[in-house]
């Protein structure tokens, strides 16, 4: 399993670790249960693209999606 690290409000973190008590689940397993379902909603997306393009021309794409977490303060987390 990898180690994520993502950027929250405060407001938002202290809401979530409410919402997580009351339900009695962690932080993370919540997070991970929202990307699992944004994920799925999306699969499709990644089907039709990769049907009309070259799979590598797609990665192309997400790489500047991924280009905020290229730094020196996350690079801890390419050696996990």
């Amino acid at each position: 399993m990898s180690v994520m690290s993502i950027r929250i409000n405060d407001d938002k973190r202290k809401t979530l670790k409410v919402i997580a008590s009351i339900e009695g689940k962690s932080m993370g397993s919540i997070v991970s249960e929202l990307i699992e379902d944004y994920i799925s909603e999306n699969k499709q997306k990644i089907r039709e693209l990769s049907e009309r393009e070259n799979l590598n021309d797609i990665m192309k794409m997400s790489k500047e999606a991924f280009r905020e977490w290229d730094n020196d303060e996350d690079e801890v987390y390419n050696k996990l």
